[in-house]
Parts: C-alpha cells; sequence; structure tokens
C-alpha cells in the first residue's frame, strides 16, 4: 500500500462584491485585480449596474447582495453626478451586508475625474468636461482598456494610491497591502 498524501490546507478568503455605475468602472475594477492578482486579500467579483445613476447601483448591489449571501462585504462604485444625494448616502450608510457595512466610492463628479488624477493630471470642471480631457489626454474613452495597458502599472498606481483617496479605499477593499 501506498501512503496518503496530506489534505492540503484551503485558505478561506474573505469574499468581496464591488457593483460598479458602468462600463468603465468595470474596466478599471478588473485591471486593478489583474494587475495585483499574486496581492490580493481577498475573493473580488464585480457586477456592472448599466449605469442609470447612483440610485440604481445602491439598488443592484442591494438586491444581488440579498439574493447571493455569498459576499461578506459590498463596495459601491459609482459617479456622484447623477442621481445621488445625501438621502442616499446615508441609506448607504445604514445598509449592512451581514455584520459588514457597505462602503461606497463615489467618484465627484465622475470616474474619469479620479482616472485623470491617477494620470497626474489636475483638472477641474463638470463630468462632460473631465470626459473631453479624458479622452484628450488618452486618445480613447474611460471604457476601451487599451489605455490603462498604456498608461497604467502598478508602479503609476501605487505611486498614486497616496494621492487619490477613492484609488487608496478600492485598493484597501480589495486587500491590497501598501508597499
Amino acid at each position: 500500500m501506498t501512503p496518503r498524501q496530506a489534505a492540503k490546507t484551503r485558505i478561506v478568503k474573505e469574499t468581496l462584491l464591488i457593483v460598479c455605475e458602468g462600463d468603465a468602472e468595470i474596466a478599471f475594477v478588473r485591471f486593478v485585480k489583474r494587475t495585483y492578482a499574486d496581492a490580493l486579500g481577498r475573493a473580488v467579483q464585480e457586477q456592472n449596474a448599466k449605469g442609470k445613476g447612483g440610485k440604481h447601483v445602491l439598488e443592484a448591489g442591494l438586491r444581488r447582495a440579498k439574493n447571493n449571501r455569498a459576499f461578506d462585504k459590498l463596495v459601491l462604485l459609482l459617479d456622484a453626478d447623477q442621481d445621488w444625494n445625501d438621502v442616499l448616502r446615508a441609506k448607504a450608510r445604514k445598509a449592512r451586508i451581514g455584520k459588514h457595512p457597505i462602503s461606497v466610492i463615489d467618484a465627484s463628479p465622475c470616474l474619469e475625474a479620479w482616472l485623470l488624477q491617477i494620470l497626474g493630471v489636475e483638472t477641474e470642471g463638470d463630468t462632460r468636461h473631465m470626459k473631453q480631457k479624458f479622452e484628450a489626454h488618452t486618445g480613447v474613452e474611460a471604457h476601451q482598456p487599451e489605455w490603462m495597458e498604456r498608461l497604467l502599472n502598478r508602479e503609476v498606481l501605487n505611486t498614486a494610491r497616496a494621492r487619490v483617496p477613492q484609488l487608496a479605499d478600492l485598493m484597501n477593499h480589495m486587500g491590497i497591502a501598501k508597499r
């Protein structure tokens, strides 16, 4: 008889669901997830709420978490420019997934604003201006992933983490340790 091999010990990771407002947020979360695949402290899953503003993102996140209780944490990644106000912020603060509160990372006025900050481009303005400035800087819209491959890497993200609080929040929720 051959001796049995010892059973491998599995490490159970905390699970995180990130509900994103749209295609650009999903593309960025997936890029960060791929870039730090070896350093993720949590099992991360993302869902696209397909736009419609912050209220819809909140409702989609709560519905998904209620129907699938497998997640330990829920993070909402949304733009603060449409259908997002103090009443909805308060509702999100009160909501819980198990014993964990829901976390909201709101981009003010939109995701492109903090993507420009990550790239070291400082600018102010409304959503339309930010989207135009982003496209002028990268040559494409934010939801097209080729700009990330060209302009972002671990070093850029690690450096930007100290300057861009939304990026720091996202990376902290994903369990990516500071370096």
